[in-house]
């Protein structure tokens, strides 16, 4: 049995899958914000080591505060002995080691003073409205002071498709096929950062990996892609299909296309996760080599909860699901887009259930009786405070 639980993260994203085989093996992809972990994941926790159980793998897609800030929670709360194992493309498997391992000259203390500037300021937290000293938040820095096993399949490198060709067996059973991000999405977030360094008339004269790590990961997230409110208005229109967009429109945040996007298999079925990853040539070719040129997945979990610039028509027309994921509260860039969800729905002549962990506006705007008789699917929403729960046998 295979257990899928979408936790209520507000706009970020936080799934747990555990199989159950002889024994059950957990994984925890992303961990939304810090609110998350206190009002979710510590209880699931506490739940697992109460029967025996660790967990087996935890996956940060990228470095958004929505997708860390919970994982961060729990490097500093729980027990590094009950994580095995934790997929991430930190500093050290990002950037290029030529860039920390200069000698230290003359302008190593304006260097260290650069980074003690980005360190002060922290993150910014959209829970707490403000700008705060977070000493210890890095995720990376939490990680190496933890001492658990990063990107292990991989000996500590990159998780990238360049490095992972073949399928991970993670468990009996269970195996994952990794479909992005590519050694080049890596080296855009690398360039992004060394131009904003380099903007700091910053000159790579630092060998801490510490302070280097922590302020790589403060610093990214001041990098910010602005995403236009959706032009499409809902109205009294009869027709779905009159709301469907062509989807042409491309993001082009490097820390979203450097998100971790697999295919897991168990079974017979198999699952899609795609972070906030950027469906291109790229990620549709590693699909096709894995399932074929279309495909109809168990589950798929919508990338940047469900906006228009990160999925394509192409993709869309290709490969369905009898479950589509949008996670998000809608809150913040006012997520997921309409012409995404009415282009999946009436592409896909199959029955479906669009799951959504939040009563957003999109998803009761869909959950008209006539529509969804007439397109073939169901609508499927969360209140907010509990896990949805999604079991496959």
């Amino acid at each position: 049995m295979l257990n899928i639980k979408l936790v209520p993260a507000e706009y970020g994203d936080c799934l747990w899958i555990s199989v159950c085989e002889d024994k059950t093996c957990n994984i925890l992809i992303d961990g939304g914000t810090k609110k998350t972990y206190q009002n979710f994941i510590k209880t699931e926790i506490q739940h697992f080591k109460e029967v025996g159980q660790s967990l087996n793998l935890m996956i940060c897609t990228h470095m958004d505060y929505d997708h860390i800030g919970g994982l961060i929670e729990i490097l500093k709360n729980e027990d590094e002995k009950f994580i095995k194992n934790i997929w991430y493309n930190g500093l050290l498997q990002t950037v290029n080691s030529k860039y920390y391992s200069l000698p230290e000259n003359e302008y190593s203390t304006r260097d260290n003073k650069i980074l003690d500037e980005i360190i002060s300021k922290g993150v910014i937290s959209n829970e707490e409205k403000e700008i705060g000293i977070n000493e210890g938040m890095s995720l990376g820095v939490l990680i190496e002071d933890k001492k658990i096993p990063l990107n292990k399949v991989v000996g500590g490198k990159a998780l990238s498709t360049e490095h992972i060709s073949d399928v991970i067996k993670l468990e009996r059973g269970i195996f994952i096929r990794i479909l992005g991000p590519s050694k080049e999405n890596l080296e855009r977030v690398e360039n992004v950062w060394k131009k904003e360094m380099i903007h700091r008339n910053y000159c790579f004269r630092i060998s801490n990996k510490i302070k280097l790590t922590e302020a790589f990961e403060y610093q990214l997230e001041t990098i910010k892609l602005f995403y236009a409110n959706e032009k499409i208005l809902v109205n009294q229109v009869e027709e779905l299909e009159k709301y469907m967009g062509n989807l042409d429109v491309v993001d082009n945040s490097e820390t979203n296309g450097s998100s971790i996007s697999f295919i897991l298999e168990y079974k017979d079925k198999k699952y899609l996760f795609l972070g906030d990853s950027i469906i291109d040539e790229s990620i549709l070719n590693n699909i096709k080599k894995a399932v074929g040129y279309n495909y109809r997945f168990a589950a798929i979990k919508l990338p940047h909860h469900g906006s228009r610039y990160n999925i394509s028509l192409d993709f869309i027309k290709r490969y369905s699901a009898d479950e589509y994921y949008c996670l998000t509260n809608s809150e913040r860039f006012g997520h997921p887009d309409l012409e995404v969800l009415a282009t999946i729905i009436c592409n896909d002549s199959r029955h479906k259930k669009l799951i959504f962990n939040y009563p957003i506006s999109k998803a009761q705007f869909l959950n008209k009786n006539e529509w969804k008789e007439k397109y073939n699917y169901e609508i499927i929403m969360g209140n907010g405070n509990h896990i949805i729960e999604r079991i496959f046998e």
